[in-house]
């Protein structure tokens, strides 16, 4: 007697870390697919059409997502994710003015070092620098929406301190970072009010 038929088979096709939402912090995960398979004595042999989409599991709880969930930070991203943004704030607003000062980069890295990121140097800085300026403003204003305002208004006014270093502002810096603020998801009166701290701070 042949025995035949129909089954499922799920494939892996990649592997990473996720926040899951079942189990409330960082876990591994499965990007997986379903595959249709002729079985023949309950073994696969044939592989048929592909059965949905692909989908994100959870190898803890085993909770099935779509793949959006990976687009939610992780909680260890989100501890980066302040200095990664202070990065790209400073850069973009050092680059509108004298990104040569030194007084200024070096606040710049220091700036940086403090708020998480220890390796950061002088190399980088500029490696930050010479990066493409819309790239830049799209990465900000997709990861800033998972900070809260008061961080994100802390980015802008330490990019404002920075390009203060080495003076007034100019109006390409004002201009910038006006462009900033809006990239880290703030409205022009909390703009206006965070670089009017920074200036008093400063002095200028």
């Amino acid at each position: 007697m042949i025995i035949f038929g129909w089954r499922v088979v799920f494939f892996t096709l990649s592997k990473g870390v996720f926040h899951c939402p079942d189990c409330g912090g960082d876990r591994e995960y499965r990007r997986r697919q379903g595959r249709n398979f002729f079985t023949l004595f309950f073994i696969p042999v044939i592989p048929l059409n592909k059965t949905g989409g692909e989908f994100v599991e959870c190898d803890t709880c085993h909770g099935r997502w779509n793949l959006g969930i990976l687009e939610v930070p992780t909680t260890a991203q989100l501890a980066l994710m302040p200095a990664m943004l202070l990065r790209m704030a400073i850069a973009q607003v050092l680059r509108s003015g004298d990104y040569t000062h030194a007084a200024a980069r070096g606040r710049a890295v220091t700036v940086v070092r403090e708020a998480g990121d220890p390796s950061y140097d002088d190399g980088a800085l500029t490696a930050d620098l010479g990066r493409p300026f819309d790239e830049v403003r799209v990465e900000m204003a997709r990861a800033s929406s998972a900070l809260a305002p008061e961080a994100r208004e802390s980015i802008l006014r330490a990019a404002a301190e920075v390009a203060l270093t080495d003076g007034p502002l100019s109006v390409n810096e004002e201009g910038t970072l006006s462009a900033v603020g809006a990239d880290l998801g703030l409205t022009h009166v909390q703009v206006t009010g965070v670089v009017s701290l920074a200036r008093q701070s400063s002095g200028h």
